[in-house]
């Protein structure tokens, strides 16, 4: 089952990502998803250097592989949640706005 905000078409989901994005609550929302976002991308890029740089050298050891791996799937979990909790909370304001409540 699709939420409201799935349901809504393109320029609908862009007008409600704007309004909830200029209000207070929908600004510092931005920032902390932006900020796990930028972590898990940072994690990912730097777990992937790690692994790649090790293995032009021929210096991997296991450790590498025991720190990197887990890094990769941590950097998977911030990605992922960030989209999933952006997606829920903008279901529950478009939920809560008039315009949007009869679609």
């Amino acid at each position: 089952m699709k939420n409201k905000y799935q349901r809504l078409s393109k320029e609908e989901k862009k007008e409600c990502r704007n309004m909830y994005y200029n209000s207070v609550k929908g600004r510092e929302m931005k920032i902390r998803l932006t900020r796990l976002w930028l972590i898990g991308t940072v994690g990912i890029l730097l777990s992937l250097y790690w692994l790649g740089n090790g293995m032009i050298k021929n210096t991997l050891k296991w450790y590498d592989y025991c720190l990197s791996i887990p890094l990769i799937l941590f950097s998977l979990i911030f990605l992922i949640g960030a989209f999933f909790i952006r997606q829920k909370v903008l279901n529950q304001f478009a939920i809560t706005i008039p315009r949007f409540k009869n679609k």
